[in-house]
């Protein structure tokens, strides 16, 4: 039923125009009886009712990434709801989500590899949820691993890996704002990273960002952005049952983030999608 609906809003989605999508079509289907069984799936109420008062959340993730810290919602939801989530959380934008982590864990892996004890930088961390599967931190091979986020309850759970994963972990509340506004003392790092920031950023900001996350990079560090292309099957179904709108881009869109780069700085730069083409990566080494 599931796999039928996400289609059938997909249709929808492509034949009508924005405005006809946005008045007519998402409010009828949320208020269509289907919705309440629906939101007995617990990533998908999760996501509809933004407990931390914004979407995408740390704690939405964890149902992505089907982490334990999810279970106790996955099993006090209904049948029905289980049922659900069963197939939401295996559907291809999930699964690009968990690739997601396992690359940025391998990347921390591979600043290590690269210099030793390399200073790492993660914005809008979320839970950290990669540093579990980075063999370098757990090695005590990474130097220093700072966690920024806007939301406390997600650097609460980010600096408790200072115990379990590795002691060089660090969580500090930020903003983006912040850090546009150079109102924070970051410091200089080998590898940079934002895993899922840059999907709900405007195109300007994102330039601007990508300059000033570039300018924390020591000679030879490199920054590396991941945003969700055009094209997600679940992108109607993320709108009408989840609330949730990303940015998705081209891959020329996502390579403007350098824009604001002077291209001198730039040691080498790089691009690559997924294997389902669901989340491209644009990496920029500094000279």
């Amino acid at each position: 039923m599931t796999d039928a609906l996400i289609d059938l809003l997909g249709l929808l989605k492509e034949t009508f125009s924005d405005q006809t999508w946005r008045d007519a079509v998402l409010p009828a289907a949320r208020r269509h009886p289907i919705a309440n069984l629906i939101h007995e799936c617990p990533f998908t109420h999760h996501s509809f009712t933004r407990p931390r008062g914004y979407p995408g959340d740390a704690g939405l993730i964890d149902f992505v990434y089907r982490h334990p810290a999810a279970r106790p919602a996955q099993e006090a939801a209904t049948d029905a709801g289980r049922t659900v989530m069963a197939f939401t959380v295996n559907v291809t934008a999930c699964e690009a989500v968990r690739h997601r982590r396992s690359i940025l864990a391998a990347k921390i892996d591979e600043a290590a590899e690269r210099r030793a004890k390399p200073a790492i930088l993660s914005v809008a961390s979320g839970h950290l949820r990669e540093a579990e599967l980075s063999v370098a931190l757990k090695r005590g091979r990474i130097g220093r691993l700072l966690a920024v986020d806007q939301d406390s309850e997600s650097l609460a759970v980010a600096g408790a890996y200072q115990d379990s994963v590795s002691g060089v972990i660090e969580a500090r509340q930020e903003t983006v704002r912040q850090i546009l506004a150079g109102k924070t003392d970051l410091g200089r790092f080998d590898l940079v990273y934002a895993a899922g920031l840059y999907d709900y950023l405007d195109a300007r900001v994102a330039a601007r960002l990508t300059r000033v996350l570039f300018e924390h990079l020591n000679a030879g560090g490199r920054l590396l952005i991941p945003n969700f292309l055009w094209g997600v099957r679940e992108e109607a179904y993320m709108e009408v049952f989840m609330d949730w709108y990303l940015l998705y881009r081209t891959r020329s869109e996502i390579e403007t983030f350098a824009d604001e780069i002077a291209p001198a700085a730039i040691r080498s730069q790089r691009y690559t999608d997924d294997a389902a083409g669901t989340i491209g990566y644009l990496e920029l080494e500094r000279a």
